[in-house]
């Protein structure tokens, strides 16, 4: 096919870092499907440069990175992961976790979150639809346990909110992030911190096309 065809017809919307989203991203949004790591990466990296910049207690892994870390060889993890928390002193890093098991294929199912505490030495994990992801939760742990080495058990879940459909799991992966990112920032227990308010799940879609068009408009008046 040609490329400007091709392009036409899913126009890009958003360059954000990293991260190009198409006018076919943006649907999953607004048609209340399941998402892909191009959105879950990009609210990741949103939440790295704007949400949370400078802020030396908390770092998000973008899923794309996450993927590599669960599926490759143990000596290879340095790869990937040095050059994003190697001698940054991250009090939390979150690991955008999905069930697909091909390192070169897209896919999969279902959006959980990992979060490694170095203060207390865990990994902690969300899943909208409990237990889920175990299965892949405990297979990337054991790869962040040859990393980090300081980690005590292997996985320990953390209640949060069950979803009630088959595609907003990644919705409940991206609050989850952000409502604990916010709270262990404020000094909070991760261990007492309030589920996600029900309104902002409701309400997160709109309010991610919202950010992408905003973003988008910042673009072309820079």
């Amino acid at each position: 096919m040609n490329q400007n065809s091709s392009s036409s017809r899913d126009p890009v919307v958003l360059n954000y870092e990293n991260f190009q989203l198409h006018e076919s991203d943006v649907h999953l949004l607004i048609d209340d499907q399941w998402l892909n790591d191009i959105v879950i990466g990009f609210y990741m990296e949103y939440l790295n440069t704007d949400v949370f910049k400078n802020n030396s207690k908390v770092y998000f892994v973008t899923p794309q990175v996450v993927q590599c870390i669960k599926e490759c060889n143990v000596e290879d993890i340095t790869v990937f992961l040095d050059p994003l928390v190697k001698d940054k002193n991250y009090s939390y890093i979150f690991f955008p976790l999905n069930d697909q098991e091909q390192l070169h294929s897209v896919g999969g199912t279902h959006w959980s979150l990992v979060v490694y505490s170095a203060l207390d030495r865990r990994l902690y994990h969300l899943d909208s639809i409990w237990n889920s992801n175990e299965k892949q939760a405990r297979k990337l742990a054991l790869k962040l346990k040859f990393y980090f080495k300081d980690i005590l058990d292997i996985i320990t879940p953390l209640p949060t909110r069950q979803q009630q459909n088959s595609y907003d799991c990644g919705i409940y992966l991206i609050c989850n992030a952000e409502n604990v990112a916010q709270c262990v920032c404020a000094d909070s227990d991760i261990h007492n911190i309030d589920p996600v308010d029900q309104v902002d799940l409701k309400n997160k879609r709109a309010s991610i096309v919202d950010l992408i068009y905003k973003l988008a408009r910042r673009n072309i008046t820079l």
